[in-house]
């Protein structure tokens, strides 16, 4: 078992060069581009969600890996999630080769595998660096083709920067560094979670409403982990078309300077994240600002980043 712990990127095409050389700059090991194939099964009651397992077959030259991802969590753009992969001499479901401990008491094992059925996969060209970055060891890779699912396709375009050795202090300075140029913003979601989500149907996007004031009774982890959830909720809202996420951020951004002002001591980046929250709502109130362009810049996605981290740190 391994503990996967990256953090995603979505790329804007204009930004793929422009990451691309800054990745030459420092100390890596580089992987010519090769193409993945992955394919996710689930059964036609979704228990395999309902577990939040995720379950593929990966296909890359010839050689096939199955996988399974268990239960995890999820911090702003930040994923951790225990990982089981056993190699496959063909691309066939042999569930019996997990470790019996990852499944529920009672879970009759081959009678799942006779329920599953390919529902989803991910087709992509897949460039990967190994960097050395501080005390640490990041693999960064580059994914760029698409998901399919249901007759419809959605496309990925995204960079993420994995830890295989070392600090996730270093992985969000690296994170930092990329984020100097426009054109990447936080993913929440993995592609799994993009399959499964095409597969269903896209649901409409409903804004939800966002607390006008803190509850500093709580723990602090507590309050931010509810701060960057409304942030993505009226992110992908206003992203979607809908005018009341670009109110919604406003809010959310009032509330993360909120919670800044209840330190007596912010330091660091949190003292520039306060400026530049404050740069980011006077371009919310702009009737010419569109979500494409702010939700894509450099400040946006450092905003995002330096929050995620604050949350990381205290949740350590």
């Amino acid at each position: 078992m391994s503990v996967e712990i990256e953090l995603k990127l979505t790329a804007k095409p204009l930004a793929i060069p422009v990451i691309r050389q800054q990745l030459s700059l420092f100390p890596h090991h580089y992987f010519a581009p090769q193409k993945l194939t992955n394919i996710y099964f689930e059964t036609p009651d979704n228990q395999l969600r309902r577990l939040d397992m995720g379950l593929r077959i990966r296909g890359f030259d010839d050689q096939y890996e199955m996988t399974i991802k268990t239960a995890g969590k999820v911090i702003g753009g930040l994923h951790q999630r225990p990982e089981y992969d056993v190699p496959l001499v063909k691309p066939e479901l042999a569930l019996t080769l997990f470790p019996p401990h990852i499944w529920p008491e009672n879970c009759d094992v081959e009678e799942l595998q006779s329920r599953l059925h390919a529902l989803f996969s991910t087709d992509f060209m897949r460039e990967k660096w190994v960097i050395t970055y501080g005390q640490s060891e990041i693999e960064v890779v580059f994914d760029q083709g698409e998901i399919i699912a249901a007759g419809r396709e959605v496309p990925i375009c995204e960079f993420e920067l994995e830890l295989k050795r070392g600090t996730i202090a270093d992985v969000f300075a690296l994170a930092f560094e990329l984020a100097k140029s426009d054109g990447l913003r936080q993913g929440n979601k993995s592609k799994a979670a993009w399959g499964y989500q095409l597969a269903q149907g896209k649901p409409r996007v409903i804004s939800s409403p966002v607390p006008t004031e803190i509850d500093m009774q709580q723990p602090l982890s507590s309050v931010l982990s509810s701060i960057l959830s409304h942030w993505q909720d009226q992110e992908e809202c206003w992203s979607s078309g809908l005018s009341e996420g670009r109110d919604g951020l406003k809010q959310v951004l009032t509330l993360v300077q909120q919670t800044i002002k209840c330190l007596s001591k912010p330091a660091g980046r949190l003292e520039q994240l306060d400026d530049q929250l404050t740069v980011i709502k006077q371009k919310l109130s702009e009737v010419e600002t569109e979500a494409e362009t702010l939700c894509y810049s450099s400040v946006y996605l450092q905003c995002k980043l330096a929050l995620t981290m604050w949350l990381v740190n205290i949740s350590a």
